[in-house]
């Protein structure tokens, strides 16, 4: 036979369900398949036939089956190599026929393991082919240690950066540091100053806020949960009137408070300033028009006298006046 392939390897994700995986490439012998399973961490662990896989297939110019005792989970990854071992097992006797069946099957061995060599080689860090350089060496792992070039430049050792001054601790800001060995001191130097300081100490949120300035005099207003209206007056109190329209209102602040006596029109008023006004209008039974020379959407409901109230909300820009919404509240 013939080896036309030139994979050794291949590998599967893990669902948690699937535990019978091909492999695509002839093996000789179950001994020359070696299977790692990686966890989701990264930590390979080397799989036994017998304990944690079976195999089918050896021999076969098309490959075999491997299937695990447990399926691999979601995140795990299952490896499949083929690895040969590297002995010559074929005896020529002097004067015999010539085997050619075991002469084919030795030639088939040594394809294998010089493509399992490839396999390992193509997972190498090697030299570019213009590359003179030879004779270099992994010096042994040193903790807290850099792999470097020597200073001639054909080895690789073992260095100490900081004791070669390579780089500073504390590392300063002008080079991405914050020129400080604990927070406090970063934090100081980094220009946040006695309120930075000040933060750092803090361990509730609220404390923080305080601390910069930043929690309002009235934090319900901003936290509420519940949609409300924001009332913002210009004075302690809303402004209340009396009378059957507003031709005679002098509005001195953003919200007006206005009890129906009789049926009575929602007219033209003067407003101080551009912004928003709400009017509360208790109609108590009593009818309210509202005067055309408001702008609306046309989309407003008509005022209801049998509402607890009657909010109208209107805004002023550039002295018109424009009914932004109005509002029958349920007594």
């Amino acid at each position: 036979m013939t080896i036309a392939s030139t994979e050794t390897k291949v590998i599967y994700g893990g669902n948690g369900s699937t535990s019978a995986f091909a492999i695509p490439f002839m093996f000789l012998r179950n001994e020359d398949i070696r299977v790692l399973l990686v966890d989701a961490e990264d930590v390979a662990w080397v799989q036994s036939e017998g304990t944690d896989y079976v195999l089918s297939g050896v021999g076969e110019q098309t490959g075999g089956a491997l299937t695990m005792g447990l399926p691999p989970e979601a995140g795990q990854t299952l490896v499949i190599r083929r690895e040969p071992a590297m002995v010559q097992e074929v005896d020529y006797v002097e004067n015999d026929a010539f085997p050619a069946a075991t002469h084919e099957a030795a030639l088939d061995k040594l394809t294998m393991i010089c493509q399992a060599l490839a396999e390992k080689l193509d997972r190498a860090l090697t030299f570019r082919v213009s590359s003179a350089v030879t004779g270099v060496n992994l010096p042994e792992p040193d903790a807290d240690r850099v792999l470097a070039w020597n200073g001639t430049g054909d080895d690789l050792v073992n260095k100490d950066v900081v004791a070669l001054g390579l780089v500073t601790t504390p590392v300063p800001i002008s080079q991405g540091g914050t020129d400080a060995d604990n927070p406090t001191e970063a934090l100081f130097n980094l220009g946040f100053g006695a309120v930075g300081l000040t933060v750092a100490g803090c361990e509730e949120e609220a404390e923080a806020l305080a601390a910069i300035g930043a929690e309002p005099a009235d934090a319900a207003i901003l936290k509420g949960d519940v949609p409300c209206l924001l009332r913002a007056v210009y004075g302690d109190e809303p402004q209340a009137h009396a009378g059957s329209d507003l031709s005679g209102l002098t509005v001195a602040r953003n919200h007006v408070v206005w009890t129906l006596t009789a049926d009575s029109a929602f007219s033209d008023a003067a407003l101080p300033y551009d912004g928003t006004y709400v009017f509360h209008v208790y109609p108590a039974g009593h009818g309210l028009v509202l005067a055309a020379s408001y702008k609306s959407d046309g989309s407003l409901p008509s005022p209801d006298p049998d509402a607890g109230e009657v909010r109208i909300v209107v805004e002023q820009y550039n002295a018109r006046k424009t009914i932004l919404s109005l509002q029958n509240v349920e007594a």
